[in-house]
């Protein structure tokens, strides 16, 4: 009988801290002598964060959401990465964290097909939401209907959401989060405030999803299985078409900091996140920035990268053409 490693969907909207999370959870594996493994999800070509986990076991996902037009390649890649290794080389824990897009009932259906269901057991579905941004994101002035669905989605699914960056709003707007979030939910599924992902690991990593082995997906999930679509059906009878976009731009030379802040700024309201690698005019070396909620973060890259500089973007229609042309017309 095979190792069967516990694993996690970490999932959320773009920019809700899945990344940050993510790397608390490696830290606390690895404070006890526990070896993680992490399947990263892009939606672009390139993964600008794979620096943040070089020294960990990762089997990169590119160019397309696990939960629909990549979910065959990830079911095969993810058993041969786990049938080839030996028993000592088979990780203690997986962590999957998904695109911001991603209907994470779909990446349940994946990591429950036959060819995965007796290596894996799906301990949670942890959801990250950004506080400050909800209320926003359900507007119908200010958002999207794709937006709302990919939200309704994951919290409907998710066995365990972190309502993140309540440190961005008032109690009161605390509480309309809330009551909006309890109108979707699994009963079960507890609701916890966080900053920065902060909060207690024990409650956070416990086993909220009972796997039955010899069916398809997990029943407590399925009584929920609401994945925003119309129609009579499961998940797994159709493949999802978002209308998010992901937007690489080769940055050559370096940029001023407050002409790229002000760039960011002037573009669509429909971007929703920007990350990649660039060089400041101001200082050597490369930095690595995300780019959400109107605010642009900064990290210097303390190693070497494989990733040549670029900026990703992520949006609904964008229009390619004309933002690049201002990003050219930003540097000049």
């Amino acid at each position: 009988m095979a190792k069967i490693v516990p694993a996690y969907i970490i999932t959320g909207f773009l920019g809700s801290g899945k990344t940050t999370l993510l790397q608390k959870i490696l830290t606390y594996y690895k404070e006890q002598n526990l070896k993680p493994a992490i399947v990263l999800n892009e939606i672009g070509e390139t993964n600008v964060e794979e620096d943040l986990f070089s020294e960990d076991d990762v089997l990169e996902m590119l160019n397309g959401c696990i939960c629909c037009s990549i979910q065959g390649d990830f079911t095969k890649e993810l058993h041969s990465f786990l049938t080839t290794l030996s028993k000592e080389e088979t990780p203690d824990v997986l962590l999957i964290e998904g695109t911001g897009v991603a209907n994470p009932l779909e990446i349940v259906d994946a990591l429950t097909d036959p060819l995965l269901i007796n290596y894996i057991d799906l301990y949670s579905v942890i959801n990250l939401l950004d506080a400050s941004k909800y209320l926003e994101y359900q507007s119908i002035f200010s958002s999207s209907k794709e937006v709302r669905t990919v939200l309704k989605s994951q919290i409907t699914t998710s066995s365990y959401i972190l309502l993140n960056k309540v440190d961005l709003i008032d109690e009161k707007n605390i509480d309309k989060v809330k009551k909006k979030v309890d109108q979707l939910k699994q009963i079960d599924a507890p609701v916890v405030e966080s900053t920065f992902g902060d909060v207690e690991i024990g409650q956070l990593l416990k086993k909220r999803i009972s796997t039955s082995r010899g069916t398809k997906t997990p029943l407590n999930l399925l009584e929920h299985n609401d994945c925003g679509c119309s129609g009579e059906h499961t998940c797994n009878d159709h493949v999802h078409n978002h209308s998010f976009q992901a937007m690489q731009i080769d940055v050559k030379e370096p940029i001023d900091r407050l002409q790229l802040e002000k760039w960011f700024k002037q573009l669509p309201k429909t971007l929703v996140r920007g990350k990649g690698v660039i060089q400041l005019t101001e200082t050597v070396g490369l930095f690595q920035f995300q780019y959400s909620s109107g605010q642009l973060i900064l990290n210097r890259l303390k190693t070497e990268t494989k990733v040549d500089p670029c900026i990703i973007l992520i949006g609904i229609e964008l229009e390619s053409n004309s933002i690049l042309k201002s990003f050219e017309d930003t540097l000049q």
